[in-house]
């Protein structure tokens, strides 16, 4: 009969932890969707695209960065900092063409710039 306290206390502390996590899912606190299995959380199905997303980011300092964020035809870059967010640019979102990603940050400008800063030195 040592049983009966057990799957009580057990019961109550699962109970306890389920109004918690409805509590804070109330208050917007947490998103749950991330929590629980199997699609439960309301995510969105694979492959839908997204009217908010981070394209890219630039970290300038331990706490200074850069942000990319397309939202729907939109592209706006963000500062953030310890002090907050700042608008840097808003423009219409334009893709980058295939491979102009690795044209504008390849080998080739890097081998450049190194070589223009060896010219400089002499």
């Amino acid at each position: 009969m040592d049983l009966l306290p057990q799957l009580s206390g057990i019961t109550a502390v699962f109970a306890l932890l389920a109004f918690t996590l409805w509590f804070l899912k109330k208050k917007g606190a947490i998103r749950t969707g991330a929590l629980l299995p199997f699609g439960l959380g309301g995510r969105r199905p694979r492959g839908e695209e997204r009217l908010l997303e981070r394209i890219d980011g630039l970290q300038l300092s331990p706490t200074h960065s850069l942000s990319l964020i397309r939202m729907d035809d939109r592209a706006i870059l963000i500062g953030i900092s310890p002090g907050g967010f700042c608008l840097v640019e808003s423009s219409p979102w334009k893709p980058l063409p295939s491979g102009a990603a690795q044209t504008l940050a390849g080998p080739n400008v890097v081998a450049r710039n190194i070589s223009e800063r060896e010219q400089a030195g002499r």
